[in-house]
């Protein structure tokens, strides 16, 4: 099994926590940069959804370009990609120029996050897999705490345009990291006999996708991506400070709170997905992500969003592990890569429509409706899955973490 602590291990959970710490600080000032153009708060939510875009058009293609070439020359490739968008986005003087970059810059995160997926589903095995990404997402959320405060002074002491340089160096950094310290994981084995029997349409058109367990957390992905992409990372941003009239500084706090309670679930809930199995933890999950949605529909105050932060937080520590672990499972090891390239489609036709969908709602009908909107979405997804959906795991214990 995989060891975490090792030469091999340590490094690679490195990159998460880099990678995490720069988008933490993009995270405040994407949404904030493109309203300083003045445009529509529909269009600043479209800065959002053409970073899923870029992983619409990507992720398939990445995770086939894996199985036949390898993981490390991708990663690589992402990584010089939303480095380069990020120093260019420093002299962005127009909001087309700004979407432009971000559009490029989404690629190269499309990359990355399609690589990162398949080179835990090689390390690890279905008995440890709810753990490792734990582990994973602890050092992504402590990246995402500390890169909102960042941010936050970083933007306090200079100016947005400032965060997307840091953003970039970090990026640099882990460059530099994947090119020495980060290994090739692609299973040989598996990887020959996969180019000579499957092409790309067989991965996209195949039965692997036929099936209920791939509908369910088809579905569970996209209500996930609605709360995620849609709400927090797009629309939360704009309503705290239009609406309940919170500074910069105050949305990164918030933000960092979130991350916090994340990353103190995390790891508990691994050994819960690895004990109980995937959908047992995965179903509460989204109905904790819909009482944060409506938390956020009737807020009016400093101390609700608060309240509905600390909320969401608990939701996303639970559903993004047991997702994550559940699309691995049905993954196959010959056609890993295409699979959860595929997985990470859908992944992002949620974060392509949901900010734009929220955006237009709250436009047209405001910010509570478009909330509400989401609550109902993620509850109706987890009484379907717990319904109809398999588990991909016994509820036997499962082995330690080695």
């Amino acid at each position: 099994m995989f060891n975490i602590l090792s030469r091999r291990g340590l490094p690679i959970y490195g990159t998460f926590f880099l990678w995490s710490f720069g988008t933490g600080a993009n995270q405040l000032a994407r949404p904030l940069f493109a309203a300083s153009f003045g445009v529509p708060l529909a269009l600043v939510a479209l800065v959002t959804a053409s970073n899923s875009l870029s992983h619409l058009l990507t992720g398939p293609v990445t995770g086939y370009a894996m199985d036949q070439w390898g993981r490390k020359p991708l990663l690589i490739l992402g990584l010089i990609l939303r480095g380069g968008s990020l120093f260019l986005e420093f002299f962005a003087t127009s909001y087309p120029q700004y979407l432009a970059l971000e559009f490029i810059g989404g690629v190269g995160v499309a990359i990355w996050g399609t690589g990162a997926s398949v080179l835990i589903a090689d390390l690890s095995v279905r008995e440890n897999r709810g753990r490792a990404l734990a582990v994973r997402g602890m050092a992504t959320r402590l990246g995402a705490i500390a890169g909102p405060m960042v941010g936050a002074g970083i933007a306090a002491a200079f100016d947005l345009r400032t965060i997307f340089l840091f953003n970039g160096f970090t990026k640099v950094v882990i460059l530099a990291m994947v090119l020495r310290l980060v290994g090739e994981t692609r299973p040989e084995a598996a990887a020959e006999p996969a180019r000579q029997r499957h092409g790309i349409a067989f991965d996209l058109l195949g039965q692997m996708f036929m099936n209920r367990p791939f509908l369910a957390i088809a579905a569970a992905t996209f209500a996930i991506s609605m709360m995620h992409q849609g709400v927090f990372a797009a629309i939360l941003p704009v309503y705290v400070t239009q609406e309940i009239g919170l500074s910069a500084p105050d949305v990164g706090t918030l933000i960092t709170l979130a991350a916090a309670i994340s990353l103190v679930v995390s790891f508990p809930n691994g050994y819960l997905v690895d004990t109980f199995g995937r959908k047992s933890t995965l179903v509460p999950g989204l109905g904790v992500l819909a009482v944060a949605a409506y938390l956020l529909a009737i807020s009016g105050d400093h101390a609700s969003i608060v309240v509905m932060v600390l909320v969401y937080g608990l939701g996303e520590g639970i559903c993004m592990g047991a997702s994550q672990a559940y699309a691995m499972d049905l993954a196959p090891e010959d056609r890993r890569g295409s699979f959860l390239g595929v997985w990470s489609l859908l992944q992002n036709i949620g974060g392509i429509t949901a900010p734009l969908l929220l955006g237009l709602v709250a436009e047209e009908l405001g910010f509570g409706p478009a909330f509400m909107a989401v609550a109902v979405t993620l509850l109706v997804v987890a009484a379907a899955m717990w319904a109809f959906a398999p588990d991909t795991t016994s509820r036997r214990r499962a082995t330690s973490l080695t």
